[in-house]
């Protein structure tokens, strides 16, 4: 019994040793100590800045009906600099269109489309 505690002792203290030795490397902060020294987003603040990218793009989109975008019918959604745009556009090079207007606004990174070509309906004939 005497030589488990003889043993529990001395690890305990080559712990306890170890511990002091440590010296911190000049130049280099453990991660603990670079989450206490800078301000972490929260995710309130991430969810508002996500918010306000999305408003900006759609800004940007109404900005562009006098280049002949019809933004009418595209969605947008935003995270950390990704924006998503879904919906339909009445052809082809409007898809273009409204991808690079969204990457013309600042803050974002990337622009994945989703958009899809679908003509306006002009009238029906009823028959």
């Amino acid at each position: 019994m005497k030589a488990v505690q003889l043993i529990k002792l001395i690890s305990g203290t080559v712990v306890a040793v170890a511990c002091f030795n440590v010296q911190a490397q000049p130049g280099s902060a453990s991660s603990a100590a670079q989450v206490a020294s800078s301000p972490a987003r929260s995710a309130n603040d991430v969810k508002a800045a996500n918010r306000q990218l999305a408003r900006d793009v759609r800004l940007a989109l109404r900005k562009a009906k006098n280049q002949g975008l019809r933004y009418s019918n595209i969605s947008v959604s935003a995270n950390n600099g990704a924006v998503s745009l879904t919906g339909s556009v009445p052809d082809a090079d409007q898809i273009e269109l409204a991808k690079n207007v969204a990457k013309s606004v600042p803050g974002v990174e990337s622009v994945n489309s989703r958009l899809v070509v679908r003509r306006e309906m002009s009238g029906f004939d009823g028959q």
